[in-house]
């Protein structure tokens, strides 16, 4: 059986006890940590190690997008060399269509 699933990660902050989920929308690399969006304190990657229910009934808040020509123009030159390098960018949700990876159940 197969099934597709959003390819999903989360952020966990240890301040503010908030998971953080995130979808791609396009190909690229995201960061092991990013700023939690609810306190602004560190928080850590799950690695796209998502548990089941991470998956179903649970709204992503953020995506990870390729920014395109226009806007990496308006990019700090930390940002710029990021994206560069294969980097995506974090934003809220938008009704782009994420990328999906196929499970295979055996």
């Amino acid at each position: 059986m197969q099934m597709k699933l959003e390819r999903r990660n989360a952020y966990f902050c240890k301040v503010c006890k908030h998971t953080t989920i995130t979808v791609d929308v396009d190909n690229g690399i995201t960061p092991m940590f990013i700023l939690c969006p609810h306190c602004g304190c560190s928080a850590t990657s799950f690695m796209y190690q998502l548990p089941g229910a991470l998956h179903i009934g649970v709204e992503a808040e953020f995506e990870w997008y390729k920014p395109d020509e226009k806007q990496i123009l308006m990019l700090s030159k930390g940002e710029a060399e990021h994206v560069f390098n294969g980097g995506l960018l974090m934003r809220k949700r938008t009704k782009k269509t994420p990328i999906y990876k196929e499970l295979i159940a055996k």
